[in-house]
C-alpha cells in the first residue's frame, strides 16, 4: 500500500489504554484496531493494525487506503491532549513523514479531510500549529516516538522511556454524574480534569 497521508485522530471516549480501544473495535467485528498507532495518555505509542492492510479509521476520500492513522486516547473535544502526549505526536508523526515521504501538508486532522462530518480529533488539537511544528523539523531529524506494545507486524520505532507523570486528586464520588459535573467545575477555572473509572485507578 502507498501511504501519502497521516491522518490525526482522538478516540473520542476515555479508554485506559490501547488495548481497550483494539478490545472495543474487535467487537464491532472489524479485523484489528482501527489505527495504525495509537498514543497512550504517557505518551507510549502502541502499534496498532499492521500498514500492510487497508486501515479503518477514515473512510472519507478513501483515506483507509492511502493513510496511516494515529490516534490519541482520550475526548479531546472536552479536554486537552495530556502533556507527554503532546511531546510524543510531533515526534511520531515526523518520524512516519520522513520514513514514508509524506508532505507536512499531507498530515491531516480527521475533520480536514473532504467528506468527513466529525470534530475529530477535537477542538483541543490545533492542526495548524501541528503541521507548523512538523515544517520547523525538517531540516534536522529528531528522536523518534517511544513505542510498547508492538506487533511483528507493524513497523517498530525505537523506544524511549516515558516520563513520569503525577497526578493531583480533586475527590472521590459515588456516581459518574457527580463526578463529570465537579469536572466541569474544575474546567471552568480553566485546570485540566479527567474522570477517571474505578478499574481505572
Amino acid at each position: 500500500m502507498k501511504h501519502s497521508y497521516i491522518i490525526v485522530h482522538h478516540t473520542g471516549a476515555e479508554e485506559k489504554d490501547a488495548e481497550r480501544v483494539r478490545r472495543y473495535h474487535l467487537s464491532l467485528g472489524w479485523r484489528d484496531v482501527g489505527y495504525n498507532f495509537v498514543v497512550e495518555r504517557d505518551g507510549r505509542v502502541v502499534n496498532g493494525r499492521s500498514l500492510d492492510i487497508p486501515g479503518a479509521h477514515c473512510l472519507a476520500a478513501g483515506m483507509n487506503h492511502r493513510s496511516i492513522g494515529v490516534a490519541l486516547i482520550g475526548n479531546l473535544d472536552n479536554h486537552p491532549p495530556t502533556r507527554p502526549q503532546v511531546e510524543t505526536l510531533p515526534s511520531l508523526l515526523w518520524s512516519l513523514a520522513h520514513r514514508f515521504g509524506i508532505p507536512t501538508e499531507h498530515v491531516l486532522g480527521h475533520r480536514e479531510v473532504p467528506g468527513a462530518a466529525t470534530a475529530c480529533p477535537g477542538r483541543f488539537v490545533d492542526m495548524t500549529a501541528l503541521r507548523r511544528a512538523l515544517g520547523g523539523r525538517a531540516k534536522a531529524p529528531q528522536p523518534d516516538a517511544p513505542v510498547s506494545g508492538g506487533r511483528r507486524d507493524a513497523p517498530v520505532l525505537p523506544e524511549i522511556p516515558a516520563p513520569l507523570l503525577w497526578r493531583v486528586q480533586a475527590g472521590a464520588f459515588q456516581s459518574r454524574e457527580a463526578a463529570e459535573r465537579q469536572a466541569r467545575r474544575l474546567r471552568d477555572l480553566g485546570i485540566d480534569a479527567l474522570v477517571v473509572a474505578p478499574e481505572d485507578i
